[in-house]
């Protein structure tokens, strides 16, 4: 079975299905998009590549942003599209595989998640297109399942000439919902990077972030 054969299968209410919590960690997801680093405005344009379901771009859409979303799996741009028309949200979805990109057109920010360095073939060379068609910033994923150290994905960021490169922890739970006063302990060692980053090891996101501007 292939890869679009088996996320097509598991399209519908993939998101829900994948968290338990899913309202908080894609919201989670979306404040982090938003707000770190370089900050989005309504009406800036965001790409997405692997959107699954389209429940983060749904989420970006109905906060005023001119959303495009990718997947490799027609049955997940199928239930992105469903999902966008259900919620009544403008949004558009299609068919891309990330590793051969075929698209001209600019946006403020591009972001990709579930593993971004697992995914990208040839990461630099997927990164380097990313910069060419990013205005303000990329917001990307790493997992202790990456071949790679998250430090070393940092650095191939910058080798990719983005500027302001930093990671974070990404600390929302995929599998179990926390009570709100350990979610918001866990936010609070997101800002403690030594520490957040230990925790990161085994069963938490890294996001990796680079922005595009002067170094000034």
């Amino acid at each position: 079975m292939t890869v679009e054969e088996k996320y097509s299968q598991l399209a519908q209410k993939f998101a829900e299905n994948s968290y338990v919590n899913v309202e908080e960690f894609m919201n989670h997801r979306l404040e982090l998009i938003v707000r770190w680093g370089r900050s989005l405005q309504p009406g800036d344009r965001v790409l997405e590549l692997g959107c699954g379901d389209g429940y983060l771009g749904c989420l970006l859409a109905g906060h005023g942003f001119r959303y495009t979303g990718t997947d490799i799996a027609p049955g997940m741009v199928e239930a992105a599209r469903q999902r966008a028309q259900t919620q009544r949200v403008k949004a558009e979805f299609s068919v891309m595989n990330m590793n051969r990109p075929m698209m001209d057109q600019e946006f403020e920010a591009i972001v990709s998640f579930r593993t971004f360095f697992m995914y990208a073939q040839e990461p630099l060379k997927l990164l380097s297109w990313m910069r060419e068609h990013t205005l303000k910033k990329i917001v990307v994923d790493w997992s202790h399942l990456c071949a790679m150290t998250v430090e070393e994905a940092v650095q191939i960021v910058r080798e990719a000439d983005f500027v302001r490169v930093g990671s974070r922890p990404f600390l929302v739970p995929m599998t179990r919902r926390l009570p709100r006063v350990g979610q918001r302990l866990l936010y609070a060692l997101e800002a403690a990077p030594p520490l957040g980053l230990l925790l990161t090891r085994k069963k938490f996101f890294v996001f990796v972030k680079g922005e595009v501007g002067p170094t000034s």
